[in-house]
């Protein structure tokens, strides 16, 4: 290439061109429309093949022309004894067109997902483990895709789709009931959400990147978008052509989010807009002076560009002289700023240490949806699928008979154990079974009155164990899941409980058995508490089963020597 025997594409950007893209073992050959280079391409290696002893398998390579007639593509195909390709072509996983991407080229990556969702088992799986699956798999399987690409919304709808189903359905062909919008499961735990990844959102971040790369790295792509699309003007200011490739117009859609996060500091000006950047004051020029820049002609201008003119800029109308004084001012300013030869610095306001992340530009789009916090689900040391039960407890999205009602469901909306409408608050704390249990707790504690309402729960619980934080949602979710359990049994199955005890006994054994997944001073206090909530519980028990009628005739009592006699 140096001796100008082959020449790369884009030469008219690049010294010689683009002739070689290789990864691993993944190679693409770009060559100028031109026989002769073809021909000392194809030497090249033939030479390859006798000094290194390997085989080039020229059956399984292509030849694709971009632009060019099919006789042309003949004529090159035989010449390297290859397949005719076409567009898109898949490169590391990824396809790869000159024009954009049609939903069609898509289909692989949604069927692949499918394919997943069909070999998982997922009616065997809780939600918790079908939550685990997506955030592993489902929705990092096209984190590369995202990274080069702007998904078309039929795309993001259809993955959505995809993931939605499978959370709540686990890939049955049943319908089951959505209980909480996806957008909420989308945002971040400490948002209020399960943390399971917004597609479209980390799709604008991935992208985000190439900004920051473009601004602070230097390479070959680099040097190509620089001198094609750039061409010395501030990034800010470069505008959307018609014949602009697909990915380039995608990072075009992303950029004033990337702006957003940028923050300049000035040296040259040459990449720092005048009226636009923060970078003379706490504030961008066109809000402190919005008059001067709606009168400006040139608004793009950049900072080194002013200094260039001198401050001539052009305006649509002669300055009246309260506002030329307000220029004047401005000019002042400017030309005290004390500059320095070197190109302007690039930092990141969004994230640590200043430099740029994918994660600190999503948490930043996710900002302001916050809906609640539950970080004593996430910080309590239960297993995980008592935690998403507890997360739908706390949004009464547990489906109660009440939330059956709401989607229609025409089954009898009666509590199982009292007859009353069945809602989360009169389940889990209303009923008289659920009030028994929470009294017997609050025994324990000292306490004189229950809860009736998770909310309530939390200042019940602060107020009657000040001390005892860590076990606090701990416990909640013990007694809660034991309700739940029992009133499962009680309509699916026919067991009917004999006394709220009972309930309170198998809290005590799920608060056992999770114990075991906390530090042994922990341990400790948990054991002493279900202590004594079982000797509560079999107390109770134990008084029913004294107060309670036989059922069956009393056992014969011994016969006297006297009775015997007559």
């Amino acid at each position: 290439q140096h001796s100008n025997l082959i020449t790369g594409l884009a030469d008219n950007l690049i010294p010689r061109g683009v002739a070689i893209l290789q990864y691993a073992d993944d190679t693409i050959i770009c060559l100028k429309d031109d026989f002769e280079v073809a021909r000392n391409m194809k030497l090249l290696l033939y030479l390859y093949e006798m000094m290194s002893g390997l085989k080039i398998n020229f059956a399984k390579s292509e030849v694709i022309i971009i632009n060019g007639d099919a006789d042309k593509c003949l004529q090159f195909a035989e010449l390297f004894n290859c397949q005719i390709g076409c567009f898109p072509i898949k490169y590391l996983g990824v396809p790869v067109s000159p024009g954009r991407l049609h939903v069609k080229d898509w289909m692989p990556l949604m069927e692949k997902n499918e394919k997943k969702l069909k070999i998982w088992k997922g009616n065997s799986l809780s939600i918790a483990g079908r939550t685990t699956l997506i955030n592993s798999s489902l929705s990092n399987a096209f984190i590369y895709h995202m990274s080069l690409y702007l998904l078309p919304k039929t795309v993001i709808d259809t993955l959505d789709k995809q993931r939605r189903t499978y959370f709540w359905q686990g890939g049955g062909t049943k319908k089951k009931y959505h209980l909480v919008k996806w957008e909420n499961i989308c945002k971040s735990k400490s948002k209020g959400g399960l943390g399971v990844k917004d597609i479209s959102k980390m799709n604008i971040s991935l992208l985000c990147k190439w900004w920051w790369k473009l601004e602070t790295e230097n390479g070959l792509w680099q040097d190509l978008v620089q001198k094609k699309y750039v061409k010395d003007s501030p990034l800010s200011v470069v505008s959307h052509k018609i014949d602009d490739s697909p990915i380039w117009t995608d990072l075009l859609k992303v950029r004033q989010v990337y702006l957003g996060g940028r923050v300049l500091q000035v040296k040259n000006g040459k990449n720092t807009r005048f009226w636009e950047d923060i970078w003379l004051k706490d504030k961008p020029l066109c809000m402190l002076h919005p008059v001067l820049f709606d009168w400006c002609l040139n608004k793009n201008i950049s900072v080194y560009n002013v200094l260039c003119a001198n401050g001539r800029l052009p305006f649509d109308r002669w300055l009246p002289p309260s506002f030329f004084e307000e220029w004047l001012g401005i000019l002042d300013a400017t030309f005290s700023f004390n500059f320095e030869d070197a190109n302007d610095k690039v930092s990141w306001k969004w994230g640590r240490n200043k430099i740029f992340t994918t994660k600190s530009t999503y948490d930043h789009l996710t900002v302001g949806q916050s809906r609640g916090h539950f970080n004593h689900i996430w910080k309590a040391k239960i297993p995980y699928k008592i935690k998403i039960f507890t997360w739908l407890l706390e949004k009464d999205a547990v489906l109660t008979k009440e939330n059956l009602i709401k989607r229609n469901w025409l089954g009898n909306p009666s509590c199982i154990f009292c007859g009353q409408l069945e809602t989360s608050n009169h389940l889990f704390f209303q009923c008289p079974v659920a009030r028994c249990i929470w009294g017997m707790v609050g025994s324990c504690l000292g306490a004189t009155n229950v809860p009736n309402s998770c909310s309530q729960f939390k200042l019940w619980i602060e107020r009657w164990l000040p001390n005892g934080k860590p076990f606090h949602h701990f416990g909640f979710a013990a007694v809660c899941w034991a309700i739940w359990k029992g009133r499962n049994k009680a309509i699916f199955d026919g067991k009917i409980i004999r006394h709220p005890a009972e309930i309170l006994t198998h809290a005590c054994a799920f608060m056992t058995y999770w114990a075991g997944l906390t530090k042994e001073d922990f341990q400790v206090g948990i054991l002493e508490g279900v202590k004594s909530l079982l000797a509560y519980a079999h107390r109770a028990l134990a008084q029913q089963a004294a107060t309670t009628p036989r059922l069956l005739p009393a056992p014969p009592t011994p016969a006297t020597e006297d009775e015997d006699e007559a």
